[in-house]
């Protein structure tokens, strides 16, 4: 939380959570970067795709976010993850991530960005990437850089997430899930 002039800020983001049965596929292409010099791998609960970045927002507007989320229709769609990079160059890696594809995610992240047009957030070129690992910019990431196919997951949901920062990184909770069509919060058809 930030407060400014009274206000409390959260700092917001729409993503994807990963499930569970793709996270050891992402432990094992990210297993190179454990104990690398520079690196710090962030814990597996901390794995997600962000859709779009919303940055520091009024507490007050994240009910008309949440509602305004809530109307975006989308089916089941497939992510890809395969190869390595790093933002914002591989010299300088300071976010290292998974890189991937995914016609679904890329049209959902247009129609979050439509939906949230009232906030006049910048216009950003989609791109899946899943961090894995940060750094202050000097990393041995060659190994990691090498990595080909890592696997291929279900997105069913996205969710509003609110990220927290600390000393010891960024802490992620999610304040809404937002299931796909056809599935509700129980993983029921109907």
């Amino acid at each position: 939380y930030i407060i400014i002039g009274g206000e409390l800020f959260m700092r917001l983001f729409a993503g994807v959570r990963l499930p569970g049965e793709i996270i050891p596929a992402v432990r094992k292409a990210a297993a190179p970067l454990d104990g690398a010099l520079g690196a710090r791998v962030l814990p597996e609960e901390s794995y997600h795709i962000t859709l779009k970045f919303i940055g520091e927002t009024p507490e007050a507007a994240v009910e008309e976010i949440k509602q305004a989320l809530s109307k975006i229709k989308f089916a089941p769609f497939s992510v890809s993850l395969a190869g390595a990079g790093a933002f914002p160059s591989k010299g300088i890696p300071r976010a290292i991530w998974i890189g991937g594809e995914s016609q679904g995610a890329g049209d959902l992240a247009l129609k979050i960005e439509s939906e949230l047009s009232f906030l006049a957030l910048p216009k950003e070129h989609f791109k899946v990437h899943l961090t894995v690992a940060r750094s202050k910019g000097v990393a041995d990431i060659e190994d990691f850089l090498k990595i080909g196919e890592v696997g291929s997951f279900e997105a069913r949901s996205f969710a509003l997430m609110k990220s927290y920062l600390t000393p010891a990184g960024a802490i992620y909770e999610v304040l809404k899930e937002f299931p796909a069509e056809g599935m509700d919060r129980m993983g029921e058809h109907g």
